[in-house]
């Protein structure tokens, strides 16, 4: 028997609506849950009775108990799908009611994630990254992670190179104007720093590039490309002033980085994850960060990588019994 692979999601997201694709071309039993419909248009429910437990899932006109649910892409995190109308108050206890019931799921469904919320939460830190890709041995920018402005002007003061300054969270879905870039910290911002003791931020060290790579990985898979950020002075400190701009042919990374990624997503119990690194014109491999739920469409568009397909591999795999 075939167990079904539940997609959580959004509705108009479009990584799931290539899984899904790719689920039903090979003939996967898959049900997509969008949790910006739920509560509103889809149902979970959790019997117990007479010893007996059971529970299910009823969207997009199926119903599939948890027994039956073999993996999970979770591309969703938090029940949104509430009528309009609401007060404030109101609002408040109906989400924090769905959010409640949802996440007995990330006890309750022992089936493989990707990526399971806890290690996504856990995962998601740059601190934590930081301290764990260091202890496995990756090149790391020195860094301050602080909102202590006295500290980071210490830092700057003592720092061989340039500082940049990242924020801890970013997408590149914001409107034009609002996007928060990685940027050289000059004597201007350096005058505003006391902003920071509202909005702890991450100062690095800058690094000399040759170029970046952006290493998506899937289970025992790595997929990297070459990002040549250097060949623009719009994208010389962040590559993401023009994102998807990635060369058509793949790379291969060194062993010996692959295999301390490898190590690094052990650490976290990740499945998939988004690496970025910086190579350095000596050829060093710097670690940047890594995004737990990154997007790779645009990679796979570029690149012809075969990802969708990859990640479809372990969903499928965990749905045969």
């Amino acid at each position: 028997m075939t167990k079904t692979c539940l997609i959580i999601t959004d509705c108009f997201e479009p990584t799931s609506d290539c899984l899904l694709a790719e689920l039903r071309r090979r003939e996967i039993p898959c049900l997509r849950w969008n949790l910006d419909r739920f509560p509103i248009d889809s149902s979970l429910t959790y019997r117990f009775g007479d010893g007996r437990f059971s529970a299910s899932i009823s969207s997009d006109g199926r119903n599939v108990g948890l027994d039956s649910i073999g993996s999970v892409w979770c591309r969703g995190f938090r029940p949104s799908g509430f009528p309009d109308g609401l007060n404030e108050e109101d609002l408040k206890f109906v989400e924090h009611e769905a959010q409640r019931v949802f996440d007995a799921l990330l006890t309750l469904l022992k089936v493989p994630w990707i990526n399971h919320p806890q290690c996504h939460a856990r995962a998601n830190s740059k601190p934590a990254q930081l301290r764990v890709a260091q202890d496995i041995g990756f090149d790391i920018p020195p860094t301050v992670i602080t909102n202590d402005p006295q500290e980071v002007r210490d830092f700057v003061a003592k720092a061989a190179t340039a500082t940049v300054y990242k924020a801890h969270s970013q997408t590149l879905n914001l409107e034009p104007g609002k996007e928060l870039y990685t940027g050289l910290l000059t004597d201007k911002e350096l005058g505003k720093l006391d902003l920071i003791r509202v909005s702890p931020g991450i100062f690095q060290a800058f690094v000399p590039k040759a170029y970046e790579v952006r290493a998506t990985v899937v289970g025992n898979r790595i997929f990297a490309g070459k990002i040549e950020s250097q060949s623009s002075e719009e994208t010389r400190v962040d590559w993401r002033r023009r994102p998807y701009d990635i060369e058509k042919e793949p790379i291969e990374l060194p062993a010996e980085i692959e295999a301390k990624i490898f190590s690094f997503m052990r650490s976290f119990g990740l499945i998939y994850g988004a690496f970025d690194f910086i190579v350095t014109p000596d050829g060093r491999h710097v670690f940047l960060e890594v995004n737990p739920a990154g997007q790779y469409l645009w990679v796979e568009a570029q690149t012809k990588l075969p990802i969708t397909a990859a990640l479809v591999d372990v969903l499928s795999e965990a749905c045969q019994t």
